[in-house]
């Protein structure tokens, strides 16, 4: 079966590996340039580990990252590691079609055929049996065919910030009276940190008008592991801002197409467990193929049917999973920014 992923993301790369170790064909497109490198670190949650270790590369991702305790049978229950690193490790002698754009879905009656891409040199197809979109929250592959999609910009938005200092403690959290959370995670180029709060009317204008100042004396005031590394940032500029789409997907393939990851389902990265997630589908996914080599359409009836009751609980649960709330009013020293 001779498959195309849309998306040379992590998801994207572990479905590839998944189907290429079990014998198969898999050639990914990729919109980016191949000297693109992804900056800072990602908590790999433990929900990975099954996807890593299956592939090969578990113990390569850990041996480069920093262990998150507690550990549980000798291993931890995340791994902090630079992005760059876990993806280059994935990319390993897969076929990568760099600065290929997806721009549209050949079809043969109802069923999807392959891919249209466009290059510098201009449009090609690629024929596939199956096209597999793992191209995020802003799936191309789940517009172009036509999947109806639940989106939803989370009320919750991120103040980040990296910083060359490493925090005391691998990991450090606090949690608000909201059951939002400040977080520090150390990782191999220093640390770190996040603010969870509302999302403001007025975006990243609002959130970074306060200044560097009263934000790193607040975070510190409620997280104080985060001292040192706040203390060596210089700028506001050093300060990031975003917000988050969701996304839930109630339908998870179409004749010859599918969808992974955050393409299918996306939930609020305090969660935590996304990119778990997302590579648990990649190798269900696989898994289903090599089970049925000649027909993509029982390969997605079979991994829909064994991957989303794992996924049903996270999703009923979304964001709230992670929060740990207190009772009472929240008070003022907590709210970002400042009323």
């Amino acid at each position: 079966m001779r498959v195309v992923i849309a998306g040379g993301g992590m998801a994207g790369l572990v479905l590839a590996r998944g189907i290429v170790q079990r014998g198969g064909s898999a050639a990914i497109i990729e919109r980016a340039p191949a000297d693109r490198r992804i900056p800072g670190p990602i908590m790999l949650p433990f929900q990975a580990y099954d996807a890593l270790e299956e592939i090969g590369v578990l113990d390569r991702v850990r041996a480069a990252g920093i262990d998150v305790p507690p550990l549980r049978g000798g291993r931890p229950v995340a791994i902090s590691v630079p992005r760059q690193t876990v993806v280059e490790e994935l990319r390993d002698g897969l076929e990568i079609l760099w600065e290929h754009e997806l721009v549209d879905l050949l079809r043969d009656g109802d069923r999807v055929v392959g891919a249209r891409v466009r290059t510098a040199g201009g449009a090609h197809d690629l024929p596939a049996d199956l096209v597999v979109g793992a191209d995020g929250t802003g799936s191309r592959v789940r517009e172009l065919a036509g999947i109806p999609a639940d989106l939803r910009v989370a009320d919750t938005a991120f103040v980040s910030f990296r910083s060359p200092v490493p925090g005391p403690e691998p990991f450090s959290i606090a949690f608000l009276s909201d059951g939002r959370q400040l977080t520090l995670l150390n990782w191999a180029d220093g640390s770190a940190g996040g603010w969870q709060i509302d999302r403001p009317a007025g975006g990243a204008e609002e959130a970074l008008a306060p200044g560097l100042d009263a934000f790193r004396e607040a975070f510190v005031r409620l997280l104080p592991a985060a001292e040192a590394p706040l203390a060596a940032l210089t700028s506001v500029d050093q300060l990031g801002y975003r917000e988050v789409t969701e996304v839930r997907c109630e339908e998870w393939w179409r004749p010859g197409v599918a969808l992974v990851g955050e393409a299918l389902h996306a939930m609020n990265p305090e969660v935590g467990i996304g990119s778990g997630l997302g590579m648990g589908d990649a190798q269900a996914l696989a898994i289903a193929i090599a089970a049925h080599p000649g027909d993509p359409d029982g390969a997605c009836r079979a991994y829909e049917h064994w991957r989303r009751p794992a996924i049903a609980p996270y999703l009923a649960v979304g964001g709230t999973a992670s929060k740990v709330y207190a009772t009472g009013r929240r008070p003022e020293h907590e709210r970002w920014p400042p009323a």
